[in-house]
Parts: C-alpha cells; sequence; structure tokens
C-alpha cells in the first residue's frame, strides 16, 4: 500500500513538473489570441474550390503578415529577438526586416510590439493556385543586443494551413463575385417594381449561381466570365428600374390607362345623355306649339245652327 502510495505521488509530481515545464516552454514570445494576422490579400473568405476560407494573394504580389508579440519570458528582463519569421509550405522561410541578430528587436517585460513580415509571393510556376499552403511562425532571440550573442531559443508560435495564391481569372472572379454577393444581401427582388427589372436580376441569380458552380470544378476562367455577366445583367435592372421614372409597374401603367378610357367613357356617356336631354326638351316644345294652335283652331269653329 505504500509503494502505491509512493507511486501516485511520484505521478503527480512529475505531471506537475512536466506541467510547470510547458508552461515555461510557452511562457514568453507568446502572441495574444487574434495576435497576427495578413494584410494586403486579393480575397480573404469562403472559397468554393478550396472548400473553406482562405487568405488569397495573386502570384508576384506583396504579401504581409503583421504579428504582435507579448513578453512575459524573463520577469522584469526584455525580449531581444533576432529573428520573426513565416515559413511556408512551399519550402522558404520569409524573415522581418526589422529583426537581425546584430541589432535585435527589443520589447520590454510586459509589453507588446507588432512586428510585419513581408515578402514577395512566388510566381504560378514555382507555386500552384490549386492547393493550400500551410505556415508556421518562428521566433528567435538573443541573451544580448551586444556583444558576444548566444541564441537562446527558435520557438514555433504558430500558424495556420489556409494560404493559397491565385491566378488573374481568379482573382477577377472572386472580386466580381464579392460585389454581385453584397448587392445580392442588401437588394431583393422585390425591391423592384419593373417587370423588366425583376426579370434581369433573376437572370443575374441564375448567372451567379452557375458561375460559382464553374469556380468550384476549378474553371477559373469561366467562372470570371459569369461573374461579370452577372455584375452587368444588376446594373442593367437598375437602369431598367430608374428608365420607369419613378418604378410603375407595366401592370400599374396597364391599370392607369385603363382608367382613363373609363373617365374617357364616362364622359362621352354623360355628353350623350345630356344630348338626349336637349332633344326631349326640344320635341316638349314642338309638342307645346301644336297644342296651341289646335286650340286656336278649336277656337275659329263656326257656331253650330239651333
Amino acid at each position: 500500500m505504500r509503494n502505491k502510495h509512493l507511486f501516485v505521488a511520484s505521478l503527480l509530481a512529475l505531471t506537475l513538473l512536466f506541467g510547470a515545464i510547458g508552461n515555461i516552454a510557452q511562457a514568453g514570445i507568446r502572441p495574444p489570441q487574434g495576435s497576427w494576422k495578413w494584410l494586403g490579400y486579393a480575397y480573404y473568405g469562403n472559397d468554393g474550390f478550396h472548400r473553406g476560407t482562405v487568405y488569397a494573394y495573386k502570384s508576384n504580389s506583396t504579401a504581409t503578415m503583421s504579428v504582435t508579440v507579448y513578453n512575459d519570458y524573463v520577469s522584469g528582463k526584455q525580449l531581444n529577438i533576432s529573428a520573426l519569421k513565416v515559413g511556408l509550405d512551399w519550402g522558404i522561410n520569409y524573415t522581418s526586416s526589422l529583426t537581425t541578430l546584430n541589432n535585435p528587436f527589443t520589447i520590454p517585460w510586459g509589453e507588446s510590439r507588432v512586428v510585419p513580415i513581408i515578402f514577395t509571393v512566388p510566381d504560378l510556376n514555382v507555386v500552384s493556385n490549386m492547393r493550400q499552403y500551410g505556415y508556421t511562425i518562428y521566433l528567435e532571440h538573443v541573451n544580448s543586443t551586444s556583444g558576444p550573442q548566444k541564441i537562446v531559443r527558435d520557438t514555433p508560435l504558430l500558424g495556420g494551413t489556409n494560404f493559397v495564391v491565385y491566378s488573374e481569372d481568379q482573382v477577377v472572379a472572386m472580386k466580381t463575385m464579392q460585389i454581385v454577393e453584397e448587392m445580392f444581401d442588401t437588394t431583393d427582388i422585390d425591391d423592384f417594381n419593373s417587370t423588366k427589372a425583376r426579370l434581369l436580376w433573376s437572370k443575374a441569380q441564375n448567372e451567379t449561381f452557375v458561375a460559382g458552380m464553374l469556380y468550384s470544378q476549378g474553371d477559373f476562367a469561366g467562372a470570371k466570365t459569369g461573374y461579370k455577366t452577372a455584375l452587368s445583367l444588376v446594373n442593367q435592372a437598375w437602369d431598367a428600374e430608374e428608365t420607369k421614372g419613378g418604378g410603375f409597374d407595366d401592370a400599374q401603367v396597364a391599370l392607369m390607362e385603363a382608367q382613363a378610357k373609363s373617365y374617357e367613357a364616362s364622359a362621352n356617356y354623360l355628353n350623350g345623355l345630356s344630348s338626349m336631354w336637349v332633344l326631349i326638351g326640344v320635341a316638349a316644345v314642338l309638342f307645346a306649339i301644336g297644342y296651341i294652335i289646335r286650340g286656336f283652331a278649336t277656337l275659329r269653329k263656326p257656331i253650330p245652327s239651333t
């Protein structure tokens, strides 16, 4: 029983020891949650071909990773960063120009600094636009800023797997898609009164769906054409709505025309009715005159003889 207790105690001690070692390894140089970000990308969001959210850069463009580093390495001691770099799956590490072995970037104890890593994205002859690339951030620091220096640690910090390189067709396709979908999100087909505008809007939605299917299948040129067609249809829909001048629907225009004809018919009817009353009045006058003449004729008859 005593041996059992000793074993448990030893196991607990080892657990605490390794936990402490783990905490020491993680202490310092640890970016807070959400402390790095990609900047200057051509597109960020869901990619139908890669089946997920990506950071996409056009080939031969400039990419920037912004890293926030917090110093809690050794209490009261500044951190001397000799290299902050990001390693991409295509086999190249890119180092911040602010960090060098001879002139380290220093961060006081308990403070944080933003350090950028800037590099040129390779050409599509070197990398592929058909896959995602992983990346890892590394931090190297030294024991002093001058004199003989010793690298204390080269620590991998964090990273991801969602870096992609876009062709020109992909860039145009996804940028156009963002514009079209933003318009779909802020406007509904029921917002249009013009029948023609509604028809154009429906065509734009269908074209967008087809373009998305083409993109997901790797037909980036076809997707680009489809999204551009959709955007053109969206603009035509707005033009058709404005041409209506106030947005009257065709049915409303027809109703107004029918009402106008109804008013015209009513006017004609009333006009005809008034003519009828005039004729009746003339007939009444003629009847009265005839009656009077007949009366005079009666008066002129001889008195019968007795």
